[in-house]
């Protein structure tokens, strides 16, 4: 986004935005100050739509979702732009490549021609002169032909590089809050975001505590990458019913959650129950036998954040209640006391 607005304006714009960065406790960070300058001046009404739901729930803006409203409606082109020129680099790497190769071919052959051109001067004796033209010639091409090679080498390796640290930078991103199994947000991410939930005057919240029933059996029975394919299928299902501003984590091993701001504890209890279903409902067929593995399914424990309760406690009761849900026989949901 490119910011037209003259000094007036922006002025106005940023004495606007900083007590309401203020009053939500934001960090003052750049990031920040450009997505609250967009928001008062109204410049993307969708933007405002959606940290105005974010501020009716939180009551601030959590790091996390401002950091996704500032890539999706701040620089969405301009990361996109970036990425196109990128894959213009290396295509244009790769025409260079092709091009020095073919350089080098017709040097090679341009030499080839000078060399048997002169030999057929030296065997006719003809003038001295133009021999000593033809043989310097000759040198300049040899040169040029391993100039060429030297070119065409360090292209290869830049494209390489290149190829490289796209690949890094793709991983580093994915590495910071991603599981890469299951492509949920990890537990750095549901850490932070339940301890600045929890911080909040009147936090409205609820968590969903989730565990596959007899997980280690299936492992031992159906070996690891069939285990991976059942967290994978279970993560499906679950970020199905998490959109935004809902959190999808995996939580470790074969425990999930679902952390759910703005959602009462009955609402909670039916976004479970929904996930059950399709869970109980996941058949696996192995590629060698054909054979369909017998269904999963998965507890359910639900907790509702009290006022002045600590985010460890909220995970405790909720778990709580999912070893209730064990206890009743798996394959159900309960809720905390």
């Amino acid at each position: 986004m490119k910011f037209a607005d003259n000094p007036r304006q922006a002025t106005e714009y940023l004495r606007r935005a900083i007590p309401l960065m203020v009053k939500g406790g934001i960090p003052p960070t750049p990031l920040n100050y450009a997505l609250w300058y967009v928001y008062v001046s109204k410049a993307i009404p969708a933007l405002n739509q959606q940290m105005d739901k974010t501020l009716e729930i939180y009551g601030t803006c959590p790091n996390r979702i401002s950091e996704v409203l500032f890539r999706d409606f701040l620089i969405k082109d301009e990361i996109e732009n970036a990425e196109v020129v990128q894959q213009a680099l290396l295509s244009v790497m790769g025409d260079l490549e092709s091009s020095a190769s073919s350089t080098v071919h017709d040097t090679e052959a341009y030499n080839e021609v000078l060399q048997d051109s002169l030999a057929a001067l030296k065997d006719k004796n003809d003038n001295q002169g133009l021999e000593t033209i033809i043989q310097n010639l000759t040198v300049n091409t040899e040169t040029i032909s391993e100039s060429t090679r030297q070119f065409q080498k360090k292209i290869d390796e830049a494209q390489a590089e290149i190829s490289k640290l796209k690949k890094e930078l793709d991983q580093s991103r994915q590495e910071a809050t991603i599981d890469p199994l299951t492509g949920l947000y990890n537990r750095r991410v549901f850490d932070a975001e339940i301890s600045q939930l929890a911080s909040l005057p009147e936090p409205d919240v609820s968590l969903i505590m989730v565990d596959i029933d007899f997980f280690k059996k299936f492992n031992d029975t159906y070996g690891h990458q069939m285990g991976d394919k059942v967290l994978q299928y279970v993560a499906r299902l679950i970020k199905e019913e998490c959109s935004e501003p809902l959190l999808p984590v995996r939580f470790g091993g074969e425990e999930f959650s679902m952390l759910l701001p703005g959602i009462k504890a009955p609402d909670a209890c039916k976004l479970a129950e929904r996930v059950r279903k399709k869970v109980a409902a996941i058949r696996i067929k192995q590629k060698k036998s054909g054979e369909t593995i017998s269904s999963v399914t998965a507890s359910f424990g639900v907790a509702r954040l009290e006022t002045d309760e600590s985010p460890e406690n909220l995970i405790a009761r909720a778990d709580a209640a999912l070893y209730k849900a064990k206890e009743a026989g798996r394959n159900n949901v309960q809720i905390a006391n």
